[in-house]
């Protein structure tokens, strides 16, 4: 919901959906936004652009080894690599094979082109990609994006590190949308309440 109200005139098509580190549940997250945005009867497609540690298509029990990697060398095209999640409006693009070279490769023309198509062809376009204080993926693409997410798990993140992530994704230039509070205690977070 709050995506949708967010800069209603220039409303980002595409987003990043980054951590700091690994486990904070990027990935999961991801899945669950792009079901919501389905449901709402846009048109999405989840990419998993983690091309070091893809886990989009494990997650939703889809064939990976052909996906963006591919589209990206050349050996497919978009459209033959994406695959519906059942009836919905949802499509997935798995991440393909691994490369040697993920943050080149998204950081290259191919890429940029490719968003550009699926910007025009989708009503929204997340982007799963790997944490940002271990690799410069997502900050690379921050850049193409209209924005980015910030996923925080609250049981294994310090402040610093948030610190250095948000630092590092305004360097690279990318419009930080918001920050999900993910991995909290329900029982530690309290009931609740109008006040």
């Amino acid at each position: 919901t709050n995506l949708q109200f967010i800069d209603a005139a220039n409303r980002p098509k595409s987003i990043v959906i980054s951590s700091s580190i690994p486990g904070e549940g990027k990935s999961t997250m991801a899945i669950n936004l792009a079901v919501s945005l389905a449901d709402t009867g846009a048109r999405v497609i989840l990419v998993d652009a983690d091309l070091r540690r893809p886990s989009i298509a494990d997650y939703a029990g889809i064939e990976g080894g052909v996906g963006l990697t591919t589209v990206l060398i050349g050996r497919a095209d978009v459209e033959d690599v994406v695959q519906p999640l059942g009836t919905t409006t949802l499509d997935l693009l798995p991440a393909g094979q691994i490369p040697p070279n993920p943050s080149e490769l998204l950081g290259s023309p191919a890429m940029t082109g490719l968003l550009h198509r699926l910007t025009t062809s989708y009503d929204m376009v997340l982007l799963d990609s790997p944490p940002l204080l271990p690799v410069t993926d997502a900050a690379v693409l921050s850049k193409l994006a209209g924005g980015a997410l910030v996923v925080v798990g609250g049981d294994r993140i310090h402040r610093a590190q948030l610190q250095e992530t948000l630092g590092s994704l305004q360097t690279a230039g990318a419009h930080v949308l918001g920050i999900v509070l993910n991995k909290i205690d329900r029982r530690e977070a309290g009931t609740y309440s109008y006040y």
